[in-house]
């Protein structure tokens, strides 16, 4: 540890502190390391222990002559001796591994080489057995290409056959619904005034219906409104006839549920005359009796909705004339689509 105080000393200093080995010191340690590996026979053994020993001393005699020549040591110690013949057995063990390993690279390659020619030799085997029926099959293929064109070029027929059918289908439902909406709007004028005749009709009570029957001789207006409703429910357009069409214990039911859509145009001629009558207005009747403007409200709603359904009854039959001309339509469009789908599906497959 001192002398490391004196990096310069030691640079500039040889020490001598070791003998030089006998060549037959050096044979006998090779020969010892070398005794316990396998060299193929005992005769390279001795020659790579004699090897070992030459090489060494060589390198102790260019040392000497380097030193004599250039004045610089070079120093062949017996440790460089045992690290020569151990760098060699550890060099031998490398390379033997290194060999090792690729001749069982080799002998796997072969290996795999073998196996693959074997497989080559059976897949050919395999296909000159095949030929025949691969044959027939590529002529099952070619035969198959033209009709899956042929069906191709049918289904784009029967698509624009489709097509044109569901543009015509399309077209007809929209008229299909305008003469439905064209028929409902000209109801729905209807319909307020014959709903509102309804409600005045549920408004009435049994006491109502005791005062329109208590008159002994009513008054004009009231008379001419159970007229109207005898006209209505086809009875004898009189007071006696009125008070027993009152007297029904059905006769608010019969009302609500008059069949309205189904007047005969006589009773509808019958009642018009009534209906033109300035002073038959629900608000004059009212001022005789309430009851009776209720009576009067559904006389002039069943009037309206006549009128009204004699218009619309013309668009109701053209209207379901439409909507089964759409059906049969619909139905033909169908039986298309379905076939289409049954080419397309035949192509697909």
């Amino acid at each position: 540890a001192r002398c490391r105080q004196f990096p310069s000393l030691i640079n500039c200093c040889t020490i001598d502190w070791f003998s030089t080995w006998p060549a037959e010191a050096l044979l006998s340690v090779s020969q010892k390391f070398l005794a316990q590996t396998d060299l193929g026979s005992p005769q390279v053994n001795a020659a790579v222990a004699q090897m070992c020993v030459h090489i060494h001393t060589s390198v102790e005699n260019m040392s000497e002559r380097f030193y004599a020549e250039l004045r610089r040591r070079y120093y062949t110690t017996p440790k460089s001796y045992l690290d020569l013949i151990n760098l060699y057995l550890q060099l031998l063990q490398e390379k033997r591994v290194e060999l090792g390993q690729a001749r069982n690279r080799l002998l796997d390659g072969l290996k795999k080489l073998n196996e693959t020619n074997n497989l080559i030799a059976s897949m050919k085997a395999d296909l000159a057995r095949l030929q025949p029926e691969l044959e027939t099959k590529a002529a099952a293929t070619a035969d198959l290409l033209v009709k899956v064109s042929a069906d191709q070029e049918e289904a784009e027929k029967v698509k624009v056959v489709v097509g044109a059918e569901e543009k015509d289908v399309k077209s007809m439902q929209q008229q299909t619904q305008a003469i439905a909406d064209a028929a409902q709007a000209e109801l729905a004028e209807a319909m307020p005034a014959f709903q509102a005749a309804i409600d005045s009709l549920k408004a009435l009570n049994k006491n109502d219906i005791v005062e329109i029957k208590s008159f002994p001789k009513p008054p004009p207006l009231v008379q001419m409104t159970m007229e109207a409703v005898c006209i209505l429910k086809q009875e004898k357009p009189d007071w006696d006839t009125a008070k027993r069409v009152l007297g029904d214990s059905n006769f608010m039911r019969s009302l609500e549920e008059f069949d309205k859509d189904n007047i005969p145009d006589a009773v509808i001629k019958k009642l018009r005359r009534y209906i033109d009558d300035p002073n038959y207005q629900p608000d004059i009747v009212a001022k005789q009796s309430r009851a009776a403007m209720s009576l009067c409200m559904w006389t002039r709603a069943m009037d309206v909705y006549n009128r009204i359904a004699k218009v619309v009854e013309p668009k109701r039959q053209k209207l379901q004339e439409a909507e089964k001309q759409l059906e049969q339509a619909n139905a033909q469009l169908q039986e298309k689509q379905d076939a289409l789908a049954a080419v397309v599906a035949r192509v697909n497959s």
